[in-house]
């Protein structure tokens, strides 16, 4: 079993600073606003594509390490709506997923390093389950987890406080993050389109707009038709969890 030591805890004091002063950071600063408010989103969509625009050929990968270091203490979902309005809904969805798996990938490893020493005694001794699970399947963990919309930042640092391998949770995060960024780039980006000639209400029925919001609905349901087949087919006992 693994013993903590004084280093463990250092680590983790200083984690927990750095989670302090982002909570700081998005409840009390004028950078923290642009994510809280309406008005705030619209002024970070607007001044990344300024610097985007400015940044010539190099504009989308200025956008994906601003996003990815973003994700490491920020909301998501403003970053991805940016991509879509700035970059349209094909090349939006790619640098949106590539933004959010080299983010996901940092704070995997900012996990892996600062909380491990500490989460290894807790797992061995309270969850040895879960740290089994983890160790065993952990592709299929974060698929699911992906899957069932768990919070983005808390399951990148978590999953790096566990002995998931990385290349289980890269493939389990590519895939299970896969749906919704696909579905929520296109999405805003085909009402960009739409609204750039909207006349009347009628104009929003258009299959672009239509298509995303139903396979977003169906979305909902997948982890619970997901978890119903492998029941059904003996890969999950009754009242298992995936």
């Amino acid at each position: 079993m693994h013993k903590r030591t004084g280093r463990d805890y250092l680590k983790l004091a200083v984690f927990l600073l750095f989670v302090a002063g982002a909570a700081y950071l998005l409840l009390f600063t004028p950078t923290g606003a642009m994510f809280r408010t309406t008005e705030g989103r619209k002024a970070l969509i607007a001044n990344l594509d300024t610097l985007v625009q400015s940044s010539g050929v190099l504009g989308p990968v200025v956008f994906v390490l601003i996003y990815a270091v973003g994700v490491l203490f920020l909301p998501a979902t403003p970053f991805t709506i940016a991509g879509a309005v700035i970059f349209g809904k094909f090349y939006g969805m790619l640098y949106n997923l590539a933004a959010d798996l080299i983010g996901a990938s940092i704070s995997f490893f900012l996990g892996r390093y600062f909380l491990h020493g500490v989460a290894r005694g807790f797992l061995e001794t309270r969850m040895p389950w879960l740290e089994r699970k983890a160790a065993e399947d952990g592709f299929s963990v974060i698929f699911y987890l992906r899957i069932f919309w768990f919070p983005f930042i808390v399951l990148n640092y978590a999953a790096g406080a566990t002995r998931i391998l990385f290349r289980d949770y890269f493939l389990g995060s590519a895939l299970g993050l896969l749906p919704a960024v696909l579905l929520s780039t296109y999405f805003v980006g085909a009402m960009k389109e739409v609204l750039a000639t909207y006349r009347r209400p009628a104009d929003l029925l258009t299959f672009d707009l239509l298509f995303p919001v139903l396979l977003l609905v169906i979305s909902f349901f997948l982890p619970t038709l997901i978890k119903r087949l492998r029941k059904d087919r003996g890969l999950l006992p009754p009242g298992g969890q995936p």
